[in-house]
This record gives structure tokens, C-alpha cells and sequence, in this order.
């Protein structure tokens, strides 16, 4: 297949290049590219914003490397034959059809995708197919932004999962897959802040962060938990009443509580966060009939960072598969003998960044929910599916991964509920900070080519706090995790 992509010569950046490189990987594509002149490009102030930063805070990012040659794309120049398709990336193509374009906010992605940065509000990606009967929408993402305060990371990762969206709709066009179900259309954008207005908001934020970190008070994640007020199986109403909070002796914090009950004992496990070591454990506490609650004690820790252990039964043990990011895995834990000894048992999948991997089994097989990261982007905003006869695997790939990205509703939060029926999948809302609330999300189709979900309930956080993202619960507890100031 032949793909033309256009871009302007005098405004390459790293993720052009990126684009390029991943579709000349493609043996069945043959890639070429063509220059054009971009429509909107970045104000000088962009680089002049992008310089301080990386002056006073040695920011950079891959996605927004400049000084990149023509001749380093490293594929020929379109040579005047018609391709199958045409990538737009100036905002100028015309002519021959089919041309793909990417917008942010309706515009140009580099300039909306900066007007978002400096607004500090998440923007609304689009790919566009514009054929001889007219255009349509393939696919629109909100993704997240790790550092809002920095403009160099926050940019540099909307590009990245810009790349990411062009490679993978341009690979789906061609392999057949039709576009999936599309949120709607974003707002219309406020006016945005000046480059040096952002600056001035950035720098007065890092130093307001340094003084609190260094007085001992800068917010951090806590576990709180209640005796489960409605036994039935119905959707959770969380507020502050009746959560009580897991201490912490202000060296560590704790974070993605699961819970699992047995023979009258209640079992709570955290990802416990020493800020000596800098790497997480998964801890253990168990809370006894009366509510009183042991100091966690670490039953999992392995050479890299574990986090959200995820539980779950099945022939006649316990298991747990906590989260291996970090070294790019998905492993499976056994309880030998539960609940204070793990053992590896099986490595999943390899070689994938996958967060908060929750299984379901539905029907014959077993679904597996993750939040996936690619290249330069964030593991906030991107579900991915997988699905296999059983949990120890083979795990196949959904073929429309990641099967959405938005940053308000795609990362997991917590084990599926089965209420009445109805599968509703407890998610994390990052618009505007990791983690700031809980959504629940119905799951309307899950099949292997297919998914769709919608928003059943919310959940805020409540006085001082600014976060909430976690949610499970037992036959007789409920736990979350908060984020806010001190106890």
C-alpha cells in the first residue's frame, strides 16, 4: 500500500518523524514522503517558553525535537504517483483523495494541542477521512497529560499520543477495522493564556510545591474504609460518611486497596509507598469484626515497582496480579499459602506497558482490562482489552487497541461489578490531575472486535481532598483511596 505523508520540511519535530518510522516499519506499506507548508504554525513564543524551561528545569522531550533534516525520515520523496492514501500533517493537502488529517479542538493539532497546554485543560483529538462523498470522523481521544505545569512535557506528550492516533488509525484503515463508537465533540475552547502568563502560573507553582514538600505537607494518597452500607448489589454512593482512615506514619503512603474476605477474616491489600526507597510493595492489614485495623506488613516485593494488587479465584486458589509496568510485564501471583506468601507463577504478557490489569471472566472467557502506554504518551487516558480461554492465557490483543482513550473514563479503578446483570466498571477520571475522581462505566459491548461503555455514576472527592481513584469492595466492607492533605 502506498501512504504519502505531508509535511512541512521547515517545521519537522520528533513526532513527525516518529509517524514516519512506525508506518515505514510496516513490510505491506510503502512510505513516502511529500513537502507541503503547515497552515498554522507554533508562535516564537513557543520557543521561547520551551527554552526556559529547559534552562531553569532541564525540560525536554522527544516529541518536540526540532533541527530534524529532510533527508533523516529516511524514506524516498513522493515521487508524483498516486498514493492509497495521503497523511495531511500541514493542514494543506489538496487534491487527490483519500487524505487522513489530524485536528485538536476542531484546528491545527500543534497550535490547539498548545492552546490546551497553556489553558490547562484537556483538548479532543481527531482523526478526519475527507473521500470524494465528503468527510467523516474515524476516531476522537482526550488524552492526559502527566506535568500540566510544564509546557514542554504536557506538549510533548499530547504530540506522542498524536502519533500514536495517526499510526494506529492509518494501520486500522488499511487492515479493514471500522472506527469504533465516538464520544462527543469537545466544547468550544476558551481563549487561551500568553506563553509568558503560563510561565509566570508554572514557576509560582514548583515554588509553592517545594515549600510544602519541604514543610511536610504537601498532599499525598491515603486508604479510608467503612463497613459496607447496602449489602444488595447496587451502585456505590461514596461520600465521607461512615470511611474511616488507614494511618500512615507519614514515611510512606498507601494507595489501590483491594479487599477479600474468608472464613470471617477481612483482608485488606495496598500498594505501600516507602518514601525511603522510592518503590512500592504490596502490603497486608486485616481489619477484625470489631474495625480494628493491623499496620500494614509487606507480603509482595520484587526488584521493580508493584502497585494495585488486583485479586481474584480460581481452581480452588487465590491469585493476585499486581502491576509490573516498570519492567513491562503482566505477572501472575499465587497465594502459597494465602494471605502472606506469593509466588511468581507466570509471566502473561511480556514485553507491553500495561497498568491495573483486572480480569473478568464473561461468558467462556476471560477478559483482561488495562491501562496501556505507547511511546511518549500516558498510561492515564488509554484502555486496552485482551481476552483468553483462561487466566493463565494465551492472552490475545483486541484488535482495536487501545479500544479508547479518554482521559475522564479509560484507566481501571477497581474490580468489575456485577450488579443485577450489568457488568459496571469502576474507572479513573484524571482531567486535570492523576486520579481526581471515580466514574462507573456500564459495559454496553465487549466482543472480540468490539467495545463500548457509558457513564453510569460519579464519585468526587470531598473537603480538602483533590483526588479519589480507587473503589472495591467485600461482602461487608467498601474501600477507596484519596488524595489530600495530611491526617
Amino acid at each position: 500500500m502506498r501512504i504519502d505523508i505531508r509535511l512541512d520540511p521547515t517545521n519537522l519535530r520528533g513526532w513527525h518523524r516518529e509517524i514516519v518510522a512506525r508506518l515505514a516499519a510496516r513490510p505491506d506499506f510503502r512510505v513516502r514522503v511529500e513537502k507541503g507548508w503547515i497552515t498554522a504554525p507554533l508562535p516564537q513564543g513557543a520557543a521561547t517558553l520551551f527554552l526556559l524551561e529547559r534552562t531553569l528545569y532541564g525540560a525536554a522531550h522527544g516529541a518536540l525535537e526540532s533541527g530534524i533534516a529532510w533527508s533523516d525520515l529516511g524514506v524516498p520523496e513522493a515521487d508524483g504517483v498516486a498514493p492509497d492514501l495521503l497523511v495531511d500533517l500541514c493542514g494543506d493537502g489538496i487534491g487527490l483523495m483519500p487524505v487522513l488529517h489530524l485536528r485538536c479542538d476542531g484546528g491545527p493539532a500543534e497550535a490547539g494541542a498548545l492552546a490546551a497546554v497553556l489553558d490547562e485543560r484537556a483538548p479532543m483529538f481527531e482523526t478526519v477521512l475527507v473521500v470524494e462523498a465528503g468527510e467523516r470522523i474515524l476516531s476522537a481521544w482526550r488524552p492526559a497529560v502527566e506535568s500540566p505545569r510544564s509546557a514542554t512535557a504536557a506538549l510533548g506528550m499530547l504530540l506522542g499520543r498524536a502519533a500514536h492516533m495517526v499510526v494506529h488509525e492509518v494501520e486500522r484503515l488499511t487492515d479493514g477495522i471500522p472506527a469504533g463508537s465516538l464520544p462527543p465533540s469537545p466544547a468550544p475552547a476558551a481563549p487561551h493564556r500568553s506563553a509568558a502568563g503560563f510561565f509566570t502560573a508554572m514557576l509560582a507553582a514548583r515554588v509553592k510545591g517545594r515549600i510544602e514538600r519541604q514543610l511536610g505537607r504537601a498532599p499525598n494518597w491515603y486508604v479510608a474504609w467503612r463497613e459496607r452500607p447496602d449489602p444488595s448489589d447496587v451502585l456505590p454512593v461514596i461520600g465521607p460518611s461512615g470511611f474511616r482512615r488507614l494511618p500512615d506514619d507519614g514515611q510512606r503512603f498507601y494507595a489501590d486497596p483491594f479487599l477479600w474476605e474468608r472464613d470471617g477474616r477481612r483482608f485488606l491489600f495496598v500498594e505501600e509507598f516507602p518514601y525511603a526507597t522510592g518503590k512500592g510493595v504490596i502490603s497486608l492489614a486485616e481489619i477484625d469484626q470489631a474495625g480494628k485495623v493491623e499496620t500494614p506488613r509487606i507480603v509482595l516485593e520484587t526488584d521493580c515497582h508493584l502497585s494495585y494488587p488486583f485479586l481474584f479465584e480460581h481452581d480452588g486458589a487465590v491469585w493476585m496480579i499486581p502491576e509490573t509496568s516498570s519492567r513491562r510485564t503482566v505477572e501472575l501471583y499465587r497465594a502459597d499459602p494465602f494471605p502472606d506468601h506469593w509466588t511468581l507463577h507466570s509471566v502473561l504478557l511480556d514485553d507491553v506497558d500495561l497498568g491495573d490489569a483486572t480480569l473478568q471472566k464473561i461468558g467462556d472467557r476471560w477478559w483482561m482490562f488495562a491501562a496501556s502506554r505507547e511511546r511518549w504518551t500516558s498510561s492515564w487516558d488509554a484502555l486496552s482489552l485482551y481476552h483468553a480461554p483462561s487466566p493463565f492465557g494465551p492472552w490475545q490483543a483486541h484488535p482495536g487497541n487501545p479500544v479508547m482513550v479518554d482521559l475522564t473514563a479509560a484507566r481501571p479503578a477497581g474490580r468489575i461489578l456485577d450488579i443485577d446483570g450489568r457488568l459496571v466498571r469502576p474507572v479513573q477520571n484524571c482531567d486535570g490531575l492523576y486520579g481526581a475522581a471515580l466514574g462507573f462505566a456500564e459495559i454496553r459491548s465487549l466482543t472480540p472486535s468490539d467495545y463500548a461503555q457509558t457513564i453510569s455514576a460519579t464519585a468526587l472527592p470531598w473537603g480538602d481532598n483533590l483526588g479519589l481513584h480507587t473503589f472495591n469492595r467485600s461482602a461487608s466492607l467498601e474501600v477507596i483511596d484519596l488524595y489530600g492533605p495530611r491526617g
